[in-house]
């Protein structure tokens, strides 16, 4: 049985455009921008609000682009509003809107923007983006509706009070803010005495399910924490050779602008020359990247392995995670990537699964031991335990049917359980892997999480 991973998209922040064509280093003033960008996102980390919107601005008008100005700008205008100055954050979302910003919808629903619907000139806002929206050549994506809500993993917080707490409504759009979902984590925590919790906002922008998000709350009592066995935080800088790093990383960045923009038909899927690639390389301003990726990244895999292995920053080791589906081998692939499983960073072990699932599916024996897998599915995050579920789906079946009947009734036992409580789950990445799972050691096919629960009941213990 084979399956491909659910394509999602979780975006906290408009994401950073950056000019089409040849990959470059960027020019000088554009260059600035980046740097400004950053340095913005590390004070709205920081809950240095004022700084983000000025760093924001100051990003906006170093920036030659129209799209990254009018997402500079409106970045900052959240900024303001979160730092409550209404004034401020009404002329940025004009100048936003002057740069071309046209994403009505996200500006409405957008909760960090919700202290700016009753200042004066929000109406005027609000007008000027549905006229733009109007000319636009492509619609934006739209606006998840929140469609379920599930909460995983604690045995003592309740779905209702965990619902009542965070105050979202089902059949609601939610557009998804980083500082205030921290906020709710943290209540969370000293509400239920937990030593993790997390909400994965979970948007699908392909398929059926297009426009339908999911937020699964995914909670670990304090009891439990060895669930949060990571490796330790790496602290170093290691040189990016050939600067395959940041060249990853603009391509992610214009692949997510892409798709925000409506400009990619992710319908199609994607199509690269390693069985992993995220977006894929079909749309005329990702083609060149992938030759650079097939020529370089074999040279310098050591040094790819390097930053992930030292590099404090995880969106660095992210994108070497991702580069290293670029060896020369599926085998010598997997080797580098399976100790990195454990990465203190949701992120980056997102990643390492990821390219590990390609990687399992295309080929035809066991890459890796499942007794590893089975080991990934007790991390905490949503995104970890699909890819885990999914991991499964692909390392099953390439077992020796001996192999795989000997491991069955062991399975049963070791995760037979939380399989059949994920099978109860709203949220589609882990209720529908967890049932090709339950498929494959059962050799039964069940509708209901119900009819799961009847069958583990009657497997030997």
């Amino acid at each position: 049985m084979r399956s491909s991973l659910g394509v999602c998209l979780a975006v906290w922040m408009v994401g950073c455009a950056h000019s089409a064509g040849k990959p470059a280093e960027p020019a000088a003033q554009d260059g600035r921008a980046l740097e400004l960008r950053s340095q913005a996102e590390k004070s709205y980390d920081a809950l240095n609000f004022p700084a983000c919107a000025s760093q924001f601005r100051q990003a906006a008008e170093a920036n030659t682009d129209a799209d990254s100005r009018s997402e500079s700008f409106y970045s900052a205008a959240r900024c303001a509003a979160l730092a409550s100055d209404a004034a401020q954050g009404i002329e940025l979302l004009k100048l936003a809107i002057q740069s071309g910003y046209y994403d009505a919808d996200t500006l409405q629903y957008d909760m960090e923007l919700a202290s700016l619907h009753s200042a004066a000139g929000w109406q005027e806002v609000m007008a000027s983006a549905k006229a733009n929206l109007a000319k636009a050549p492509n619609p934006p994506l739209p606006v998840g509706v929140l469609s379920g809500f599930d909460v995983y993993g604690s045995r003592r917080a309740d779905t209702e009070g965990v619902r009542k707490l965070l105050g979202f409504e089902l059949g609601k759009p939610l557009v998804r803010s980083k500082v205030i979902f921290r906020q709710k984590e943290e209540a969370l925590r000293k509400q239920y005495n937990l030593a993790y919790a997390n909400l994965s906002y979970i948007y699908f922008f392909a398929s059926e399910k297009a426009g339908i998000a999911y937020l699964t709350v995914d909670l670990v009592d304090a009891e439990d924490s060895q669930r949060l066995r990571f490796l330790p935080d790496p602290s170093g800088h290691p040189e990016d050779p050939e600067g395959l790093v940041a060249q990853w990383r603009e391509y992610d960045a214009k692949a997510e602008h892409l798709i925000q923009k409506g400009m990619m038909d992710m319908e199609k899927g994607s199509v690269c020359r390693v069985p992993h690639c995220t977006y894929g390389f079909g749309h005329p301003d990702l083609a060149a990247y992938e030759p650079i990726f097939m020529e370089k990244v074999p040279k310098a895999q050591d040094a790819l392995m390097k930053v992930l292995r030292e590099e404090a920053d995880p969106e660095k080791r992210a994108a070497a995670a991702e580069l290293l589906a670029y060896t020369s081998t599926l085998d010598q692939a997997v080797e580098r990537l399976v100790p990195f499983i454990r990465d203190p960073e949701g992120g980056v072990r997102n990643n390492v699964l990821r390219v590990l699932i390609a990687d399992q599916e295309a080929a035809d024996h066991p890459l890796m031991e499942v007794a590893t897998v089975v080991d990934a599915l007790s991390l905490p995050q949503t995104t970890d335990r699909n890819k885990a579920l999914y991991l499964l789906t692909m390392l099953l079946p390439d077992l020796k049917p001996e192999v795989l009947k000997a491991q069955r009734p062991v399975l049963i036992r070791q995760i037979g359980a939380q399989l059949v409580a994920l099978t109860a789950m709203q949220q589609p990445i882990n209720r529908d892997p967890a049932i090709e799972v339950l498929t494959l050691l059962s050799g039964e096919t069940y509708e209901t999480s119900e009819q799961w629960k009847a069958w583990l009941a009657r497997q030997p213990q």
